[in-house]
């Protein structure tokens, strides 16, 4: 007996996005991000005390190689457009006041500051952190399913990577 297969499925070509696509495309990524920043932000100050530039820099330090270490020249790359320059200092200073990080000589560059996590700024990155992910699924998580966060997961690397290649 014979098998006779079903019709050769081939993948489509991706059409590029014309203008107006991508456009509307990035619309609607602006508008979901801004509505669930809005949302984990809110969940930060009440849950955790801590406002999202605190979080954002001590998230920079927790995920730097090697952790819980980062230039300063480097946070500023970093965070930027977000915070200027002196926008960050002042973020810093707060950061220090409140004992979470301290400033140390960068040891491979005596020019350079090095800002380090100190252990209470460890703790109150895990205690902010576990409202941070709770706060992220409840606001954009759990509208997706793990094939939906997969394949979104694989469209923003894909973008990601083409701009690393093509962008200077």
């Amino acid at each position: 007996m014979e098998q006779v297969s079903g019709p050769r499925r081939t993948t489509p070509k991706r059409r590029a996005a014309t203008s107006e696509d991508a456009t509307v495309t990035w619309s609607a990524v602006v508008a979901l991000y801004q509505a669930v920043l809005h949302d984990v932000v809110g969940r930060l100050g009440d849950d955790a005390a801590m406002d999202s530039g605190v979080f954002s820099a001590l998230a920079y330090l927790e995920r730097a190689d090697p952790p819980h270490r980062v230039r300063l020249s480097e946070l500023q790359r970093l965070m930027h457009p977000r915070y200027s320059q002196p926008g960050l200092s002042r973020l810093v200073q707060r950061m220090e006041a409140d004992g979470l990080v301290e400033r140390r000589p960068d040891p491979d560059d005596g020019r350079a500051t090095v800002l380090v996590t100190t252990t209470a700024g460890r703790r109150a990155y895990a205690r902010a952190n576990r409202v941070y992910e709770d706060a992220v699924h409840a606001h954009f998580g759990r509208h997706l399913g793990a094939a939906d966060g997969a394949q979104l997961e694989a469209i923003v690397a894909r973008v990601l990577h083409a701009r690393e290649t093509t962008t200077t």
